[in-house]
């Protein structure tokens, strides 16, 4: 890690203040909707983003065949109604309607007819074929979400008329459906991307049908969304709005202070902290899940070791994280499934709690000389994940663990997390698009997995995880989900640091805001009405 004098930090701190203060328009109630956000996306492009943090940004350019329902969060700030996904209601979208198959197999939707995208080609049903099979096709996060993780089991999509398209799968998958809500998986205009140069282009641009069109685009800078005409849908609340990308962490709880945005997403807990008492803002928390992780590269020695992955574990200052970098905004657990999700069983896995004299000794156990020295990988932007490493940099030198610490941009740090070897532990805020086991194990398990942040793989583990899929049964398929867990369990791939309360700063003005598990960027249900 390279290091610089303390007056070349405050220096850097100095300009990259400047800079965003001359970036950043004040928000005022008349003029564009601001929100400031401290993660500028690695890429644009719907069948390439990947991680949580990254794949709303684009829900309000693209409009997916499907989408669920919204339910009322309670708990929340006076004057702001706040809702979130029901993601046991899937209901039509770009498709009017859907109906699937007794077997599962086969997939209908009937598309809302005369639809055109903003460019003027027609979104019919030939278009959204092509669109399916190019995001099937791309081989990249895009096939993951369209095929819900079930590699090859799409057998063709069809479109027999201009307002129906028909998608075959081999084996009947549940998920796919929850897929087909997914930002990742809406509809492109390949057209408008062919007379544009092209699959490079949709880095930085948008073609998509969603309530917003992309006026404008600085990667790393600002993005700016104006209303589409066209949409078909529920206009958007506000005509534009304006994301700026502000990864310091000061400037964005300078810029929310001083009234400069109506949302201000990205702070670090600490910061949302000391806005509870401002007369000016509202805090909206919602618990979730996801969580903030230490992912182990289990392939590599000596992490390829559990007992001395379980060291490390049990070497955590879980208590004093939780209060000092969450502010008690999360929970501490331990094991696959954060307590939001349906499978988890706190019986069995119950959190685990600093015990440095148990991790000395497991340490002992696991035959590893010491010291250790590793690199531990975090997001710029990420403000709670630098404070998260630090405190393991000095908790872990007890056992002679030696980390140093790299902030990586976000193109960076996508590559590193999505290595097919991981060489580094790496920080992550993370949590599945669709709040599921199977979905979750799916990229978080499996042994082949591009997605699975500690290459852990457990043969008897996704041996159980394949019968998961092919179970119906709710109450047989959480024993399947609990044995999963006593095997993660034992195994320790990874360290949960604790559970995630979202968290947004909302000006007075804000009216209406929505919570979306992947963003959440769901701009047009955002606004001062």
């Amino acid at each position: 890690m390279t290091k610089r004098s303390g007056l070349g930090i405050a220096a850097s701190a100095l300009l990259g203040m400047a800079s965003a203060f001359a970036a950043l328009p004040a928000s005022a109630a008349d003029g564009p909707f601001v929100v400031n956000y401290s993660l500028p996306p690695p890429t644009l492009d719907p069948s390439i983003v990947c991680d949580i943090a990254d794949d709303g940004f684009i829900a309000s350019l693209y409009t997916p065949l499907l989408r669920y329902e919204a339910k009322p969060v309670t708990d929340v700030p006076a004057g702001v109604t706040v809702t979130t996904e029901d993601t046991t209601k899937v209901v039509g979208y770009l498709a009017e309607s859907y109906s699937v198959s007794d077997d599962g197999r086969t997939l209908t939707f009937k598309l809302r007819p005369g639809l055109k995208f903003p460019s003027g080609n027609p979104l019919d049903a030939a278009a959204v074929k092509a669109s399916l099979e190019f995001t099937w096709k791309s081989g990249t996060c895009g096939t993951y979400f369209f095929e819900a993780a079930q590699f090859g089991n799409t057998e063709a999509i069809e479109a027999p008329d201009a307002t129906t398209v028909v998608i075959k799968l081999k084996r009947g998958e549940p998920l796919v459906l929850h897929a087909l809500t997914q930002p990742n998986t809406g509809i492109i205009d390949l057209k408008a991307v062919e007379a544009n140069g092209g699959k490079t282009w949709l880095a930085s641009n948008a073609a998509g049908s969603g309530p917003y069109v992309l006026a404008s685009y600085e990667p790393g800078v600002r993005a700016v969304f104006k209303a589409n005409p066209d949409f078909f849908g529920t206009p958007p609340i506000e005509p534009e709005v304006i994301v700026n990308f502000v990864t310091d962490n000061a400037t964005l709880l300078l810029q929310a202070r001083n009234g400069q945005a109506d949302v201000t997403l990205g702070l670090s807990k600490a910061s949302v902290a000391s806005l509870a008492e401002s007369a000016d803002l509202k805090v909206i928390k919602v618990p979730t899940a996801r969580w903030q992780l230490v992912g182990f590269p289990n392939k590599k020695a000596p992490f390829d070791n559990a007992k001395f992955r379980a060291a490390l574990s049990y070497a955590v200052p879980y208590e004093p994280i939780l209060a000092n970098v969450a502010h008690g905004l999360g929970t501490i657990f331990y094991g696959p499934y954060p307590p939001a999700f349906p499978a988890f069983n706190a019986e069995i896995a119950p959190p685990r709690s600093y015990d440095l004299d148990k991790a000395k000794a497991l340490l002992a156990e696991s035959g590893v000389a010491t010291p250790v020295a590793a690199d531990i990988v975090i997001r710029e932007g990420q403000n709670d994940q630098e404070q998260i490493a630090t405190i393991l940099q000095g908790a872990w030198s007890q056992l002679g663990v030696n980390l140093s610490i790299r902030k990586l941009a976000a193109s960076a740090y996508q590559e590193a997390v999505g290595a097919e070897t991981k060489e580094a532990l790496i920080v992550r805020f993370d949590g599945p698009s669709v709040d599921d086991p199977a979905w979750l194990l799916d990229y978080d398990m499996r042994c082949k997995s591009a997605y699975n942040t500690s290459n852990y793989c457990n043969a008897e583990a996704e041996a159980l995880l394949d019968k998961g899929h092919a179970t119906a049964d709710a109450a047989a398929r959480q024993v399947i989900w609990d044995d999963i867990a006593k095997i993660w369990i034992a195994d320790s791939p990874r360290v949960p640091i604790y559970a995630d309360t979202y968290t947004a700063v909302v000006s007075g003005s804000v009216k209406e805001w929505h919570f979306a598990q992947d963003g959440p960027f769901d701009l047009d249900q955002w606004g001062r009405r």
